[in-house]
């Protein structure tokens, strides 16, 4: 009887070990399951901004012509004229007798003058040119400039001035003051910008005849 309750003894001690085993083993590997399982995501997210591009049309330039110049009937070989300019441009005319007008137009201190009377004339020159015995004017820099109506102008200065004068190539070639739509000058302050230069280079390209 001592010996079956030593076996039997043996035995249940066996069997809570393994007990104790597998229990343990399911406990850890419940455990560690959960651990490992990842959190679920959460399926809100923020709304997304459609920003749609914007494109702003450029503000359209507000333009204004005039027409200058003397009639016919006052004799002068001067053409009656249209020109355009951008509308800050201010316009005014003078004239002292029916045989002479004076367009001028004013933006700041910006002027361009157009002067028609009965005057004389002189030859434009440019470095490289000959001496010329006569009327003549010499000018060290000048921009090309073409009409509307198709006639080539050449704003004319020298480095040390802050004004410019307006000359037209002639049929031989050569470049003389006045031009036919009258004297062409233009001043300008002593800081005068090339943007400035440019705008009035585009006004005096819309010269035409009329």
């Amino acid at each position: 009887m001592e010996k079956f309750f030593s076996i039997f003894g043996k035995v249940m001690l066996v069997v809570i070990i393994l007990t104790a085993m597998i229990y343990g083993g399911y406990y850890f590997g419940k455990k560690a399951s959960n651990e490992a399982k990842p959190e679920a995501m959460s399926t809100e997210s923020e709304p997304l901004e459609i920003v749609f591009p914007t494109t702003q049309s450029p503000v359209p330039q507000i333009l204004s012509t005039v027409v200058g110049g003397v009639s016919k009937s006052a004799g002068l070989s001067f053409d009656q004229y249209s020109i355009t300019t951008p509308e800050e441009w201010i316009a005014k005319k003078e004239s002292q007798t029916v045989t002479d007008e004076k367009l001028i137009l004013t933006k700041d201190d910006y002027q361009i003058n157009i002067f028609q009377a009965a005057t004389g004339g002189a030859l434009c020159l440019y470095p490289g040119d000959g001496d010329f015995e006569g009327p003549s004017s010499k000018y060290e820099f000048y921009t090309t400039l073409n009409t509307k109506d198709n006639r080539t102008l050449r704003r004319s200065g020298n480095k040390d001035g802050n004004g410019f004068t307006v000359c037209q190539k002639g049929q031989d070639g050569s470049f003389i003051q006045p031009t036919n739509y009258g004297h062409i000058s233009i001043t300008t302050p002593n800081n005068f910008t090339q943007e400035m230069l440019d705008e009035i280079d585009t006004i005096l390209s819309s010269l035409k005849k009329v």
